[in-house]
């Protein structure tokens, strides 16, 4: 019944349906990470992707790190990273050397946040190599100022996470790290690593893992300076591999945790303790898998699937394992209920990387993409019961705490078969339903648009505020509508290595409005709105 009920939504009785525009919209730029046979580690794991509005136009724009590959590139031909203006109407146009942001180097991921205060959205990249931060001018270009304001990090970076950690109104940086990788080291005869008798490139165990580093923000006084203060802060006793990192808070208690998703080693989460951090992972719950083990974690999902008022987390993992999803049974402690949902189960035979939730058909809950493909191509010559190349996954919420996978009938866009890394959601034509963009490795991205979500209510949310974090980075809005709680918060870095649309989108269902709404801002103050109509896009000041 519940799938009947699910079906009437859409065209043609499938619900909404998702295609591929990104040829038809001009989106073709090719991400290059290494070589096709990927010798090295770190040849698999470039992939980042951003929606963000950095011309102030009202729509939401893409930008796209790109890799490179150990030998190099002759002078002119080395991949470029990528900037698209949204024209409207599902076109794009290619404008990063105009604005100064094709980024040359080996980028692994990016996030969009306005760090300095001046109300236009600057971009950081994580690399392979020194990090850069490009401030944004506000004239349509931007200026790379990484070791000016002392976030220009080298070795291999890979997710950030920016909010107000310390509660002074500015925004921090916490940042991830993977491995102290020296080529010289790794060897690049594959017969040396094997998995499931397959010969493969080494790594990460057996490879020194790095230390992740936190960038606390000194403010305008600084000249928006900012200095590293792991040691200080209490989170640098770990050397594991870093992948995607989340802020959020997870124990409701007003100020912003940080969880971290680690390559075959244990996951971390670090506790909010008025500005200082305890690790606690293992403690509550979400450290490890249900039967005890390290996972090769890629990505994280953090969204209110259930509707009782704080943040699950999903972390995607290697193949011939199983996604985790971590319930939070309030404040902060959680119970890995992966089986307990159809989630693990679906999950054995892909490799996941981004992962989203959102609300694609608008009914009222938090539904789930993940992002998958795998790093070995050598899988298609051997029956392992995975490939290289994998069908993303979208799971739709049944409204009992589980999900039903619907990729298979939700459009041509959903069968597309690449080798998938980051992903990011967002409204990106401005019609009320969330549609995608999907970095694939040495191919073109996929871009899905979505037809037929908005047959159902929606409110778009977007907050802002004066003061030092403009976008209200860290903030959470919970609204109820129809009998309905929902929750969402404001992040500047999501997935795995991507940036999703800092606007809050909320299906509603058949519900015209809303009737009670309650902001709570970055540094806990409240406001509540009541009796809000369904369909528009609210912008929020703070009163």
């Amino acid at each position: 019944m519940l799938a009947l009920l699910w079906g009437c939504q859409g065209q043609q009785g499938l619900g909404p349906q998702f295609v591929d525009v990104a040829a038809q919209a001009g989106v073709q730029v090719v991400t290059v990470s290494g070589t096709p046979a990927k010798r090295h580690i770190v040849e698999c794991n470039t992939g980042g992707v951003a929606l963000f509005d950095y011309d102030g136009d009202g729509d939401l724009d893409l930008f796209f790190v790109n890799g490179s590959r150990l030998e190099g590139f002759a002078p002119g031909q080395e991949p470029r990273a990528a900037l698209y203006r949204n024209e409207g109407n599902w076109h794009f146009a290619e404008v990063g050397a105009q604005a100064g942001v094709d980024h040359l180097g080996w980028g692994m991921g990016c996030s969009a946040v306005d760090y300095n205060a001046d109300g236009w959205l600057d971009l950081y990249l994580t690399c392979y190599g020194r990090n850069a931060l490009y401030r944004n001018q506000g004239d349509g270009t931007f200026a790379e100022v990484g070791a000016q304001a002392g976030v220009d990090e080298p070795g291999w970076s890979t997710g950030a996470a920016w909010g107000d950690y310390d509660g002074d109104g500015d925004l921090d940086l916490y940042l991830a790290k993977y491995i102290d990788f020296d080529p010289a080291y790794a060897p690049s005869d594959m017969s040396f690593c094997t998995w499931h008798g397959i010969s493969v490139f080494y790594g990460p165990r057996g490879m020194p893992g790095a230390a992740d580093k936190f960038f606390r923000n000194e403010g305008p006084s600084s000249g928006w300076r900012f200095a590293e203060v792991s040691a200080q802060l209490g989170i640098d006793d770990h050397q594991y591999y870093g992948f995607a990192a989340l802020a959020s808070d997870v124990d409701n208690d007003g100020d912003l945790d940080i969880y971290v998703a680690d390559d075959s080693t244990p996951k971390l989460l670090f506790r909010n303790d008025g500005g200082r951090f305890s690790e606690v992972a293992m403690l509550t719950g979400c450290a490890y898998s249900e039967d005890g083990r390290e996972q090769g974690s890629m990505g994280i999902a953090g969204g209110d699937y259930d509707q009782d008022g704080d943040v699950d987390l999903l972390v995607t993992n290697f193949s011939h394992d199983n996604n985790t999803f971590y319930q939070n049974n309030g404040r902060g402690f959680f119970t890995d209920v992966s089986f307990a949902t159809a989630l693990g189960a679906a999950s054995i035979s892909s490799l996941g990387w981004g992962a989203e939730f959102f609300d694609y058909d608008n009914d009222g809950d938090e539904d789930l993409f993940v992002a998958n493909g795998h790093v070995y191509p050598q899988v298609d010559q051997h029956d392992l019961g995975t490939t290289y190349a994998q069908r993303n996954q979208l799971f739709a919420n049944n409204g009992d705490r589980d999900f039903i996978e619907v990729g298979p009938r939700a459009g041509p866009g959903m069968q597309v078969q690449k080798s998938s890394r980051g992903a990011a959601v967002g409204d990106i034509d401005n019609d009320g339903d969330l549609d995608l963009a999907v970095v694939n490795i040495d191919d073109s991205p996929t871009l899905l648009r979505n037809e037929g979500g908005n047959r159902l209510h929606w409110l778009m949310v977007e907050l802002r505020q004066e003061g030092l974090n403009r976008f209200a980075v860290g903030a959470r809005v919970e609204l109820w509508a129809g009998g309905k709680r929902q929750l969402r918060e404001v992040r500047a870095g999501t997935g795995y290595l991507s940036q999703n649309d800092l606007r809050l989108h909320f299906g509603l269902g058949q519900q015209r409005g809303v009737e009670r709404m309650v902001v709570r801002w970055p540094d806990g103050a409240r406001q509540v709105l009541e009796g809000v109509a369904a369909d528009q896009l609210l912008l929020v000041r703070r009163q």
